[in-house]
């Protein structure tokens, strides 16, 4: 039975998101068969008919699970999930397992997702410590570094990047079809949210962004985390803005300054417009980059 459970992580994205008249979803049929479902309240959800096998990609969280079932039965024609893949583990993607898991769904996750959901952390960003969460909402199908996707009838693979956002991201590459579901190895047009707590590194969210960049092209499609359908030219934006974003605050610190000296000279402050959103503001990113650099939280 689905506990009624959250996090103040995916609290805090849901409710950055911006507030909706109902907890609608929009479906939109990338290719025969392949869904991104969205609710800009949570993490994007991707859906996969593939024959025997239905795999829903993400799970968001109460309180938009209702409406997302249904958006996925009148998707795939009435049927439920056979494989949920579960792209790292924050509340706003994992928290509707138990209840896809109770229609008849395996969850497939890195192995480290398990670890954290039944372990949580200090989340320094927030303060707060998620609720650990019970054998329902937990993988049973682990990856270590790849899986290719043929058992369900994919011609596909996820794969593992460790370090980035947390240290049990992984993507889903659709191949045959060249789309890709990114996780939260990208929140596209919007500062993205870096686990410092969790294994994540601002360096390693870079060097994701740069291998998927290497083996996508300007045709492929990409399921963010967070945002609208995106290119490829998307992640090279979310790239670049890491790389520059970085290299001032680390300007700034080997000048000798601390957090609220960096803070008040704004070195983000040309990026703002274009990249602050409700839950990684400009101020954050700030903190994210002096953290990763320094390893100092003040």
């Amino acid at each position: 039975m689905l506990r009624t459970l959250t996090t103040a992580i995916a609290t805090s994205l849901a409710l950055a998101a911006g507030a909706m008249a109902q907890n609608g979803f929009e479906t939109t049929e990338l290719e025969d068969g392949i869904y991104m479902i969205a609710n800009d309240r949570a993490g994007n959800v991707g859906l996969i008919d593939a024959g025997d096998h239905l795999i829903m990609i993400d799970t968001q969280m109460p309180p938009f699970l209702n409406d997302l079932e249904a958006a996925v039965l009148e998707a795939s024609g009435g049927r439920a999930p056979t494989l949920v893949i579960n792209t790292h583990f924050h509340g706003d993607h994992v928290l509707g397992n138990a209840h896809f898991a109770a229609l008849g769904a395996g969850i497939l996750a890195h192995r480290n997702v398990a670890e954290r959901l039944a372990n949580p952390v200090l989340n320094q960003l927030t303060g707060n410590t998620p609720a650990a969460l019970d054998e329902a909402f937990l993988p049973d199908i682990l990856v270590s570094e790849a899986m290719m996707l043929s058992r369900f009838g994919v011609t596909g693979e996820v794969l593992h990047f460790a370090n980035a956002h947390t240290d049990g991201d992984i993507i889903v590459n659709i191949a045959d079809a060249n789309i890709i579901h990114m996780g939260d190895l990208l929140f596209s047009g919007r500062y993205p949210f870096i686990d410092l707590d969790a294994g994540g590194s601002v360096e390693g969210f870079v060097a994701a962004l740069d291998e998927i960049i290497g083996f996508s092209d300007d045709e492929t499609r990409f399921i963010a985390g967070h945002g609208p359908l995106s290119s490829r030219d998307d992640l090279i934006a979310s790239r670049d803005m890491l790389i520059e974003g970085r290299a001032r605050v680390a300007a700034l610190v080997e000048q000798g300054h601390d957090l609220a000296a960096i803070q008040e000279q704004n070195p983000l402050s040309d990026f703002h417009d274009a990249w602050n959103w409700g839950f990684i503001t400009t101020e954050r990113m700030t903190w994210t980059f002096y953290r990763d650099i320094t390893g100092l939280t003040q």
